[in-house]
């Protein structure tokens, strides 16, 4: 089972957006992860927020 969400708050430079996704780290989730990390391109930068490990 895998859950993605997305949100977007806030007005100008007090934006701001997040891109979710949560799911086992060996399924679809944990492919996209690794994906996400290892095929780059120009112009699109991914970042990684961590609240807590292990979360």
């Amino acid at each position: 089972m895998y859950l993605i969400g997305e949100a977007l708050v806030g007005d100008g430079a007090e934006l701001a957006h997040i891109d979710l996704m949560m799911g086992n780290k060996e399924g679809a989730v944990g492919q996209a992860f690794a994906n996400a990390l290892s095929q780059l391109s120009k112009g699109h930068t991914p970042l990684l927020a961590v609240i807590r490990p292990n979360l």
